[in-house]
């Protein structure tokens, strides 16, 4: 995106190169950020991923499990999401956000390495998904 400076870029490209991984996001969300009704939510504009970079951190870290509801659509929630916090380290996790801030419609601020890991600090040994109700108490939407 020409949005974003060289070292953004960079960090989208790598992002990119994640996001398409077999198993990783494009799994569930699809190539095209639509996601697959009525389980995986849309990421094309998604509140979820634009406004609180932190609450999308948790989601990437740690997974998601429950309903949810994305641009107006509910989403139940049965299959979780895969937390990636033991599978990515910080400047992937961050690569992969930037990425998904930055496609499908979007256009947001690239997520740095040191968010991620000071999210990742202020949950230590946290192995339990998040759930919507719990992001939203510690993070409304805007």
């Amino acid at each position: 995106p020409a949005h974003l400076s060289a070292e953004a870029k960079a960090q989208y490209l790598a992002g990119q190169k994640i996001y398409f991984r077999e198993g990783h996001c494009v799994t569930c969300h699809q190539a095209n950020g639509k996601g697959l009704d009525p389980a995986f939510p849309s990421l094309e504009k998604s509140p979820w991923v634009m406004d609180d970079a932190d609450r999308l951190i948790k989601i990437a870290l740690y997974g998601l499990i429950g309903p949810i509801e994305v641009n107006g659509k509910k989403y139940d929630g049965q299959v979780p999401m895969t937390p990636f916090g033991g599978m990515l380290k910080d400047d992937e996790i961050a690569a992969v956000l930037t990425f998904v801030r930055n496609s499908f419609g979007n256009q947001a601020d690239p997520i740095q390495p040191a968010q991620v890991a000071k999210v990742r600090a202020a949950n230590p040994g946290r192995m339990m998904f998040y759930n919507s109700i719990e992001l939203l108490k510690e993070h409304p939407m805007k």
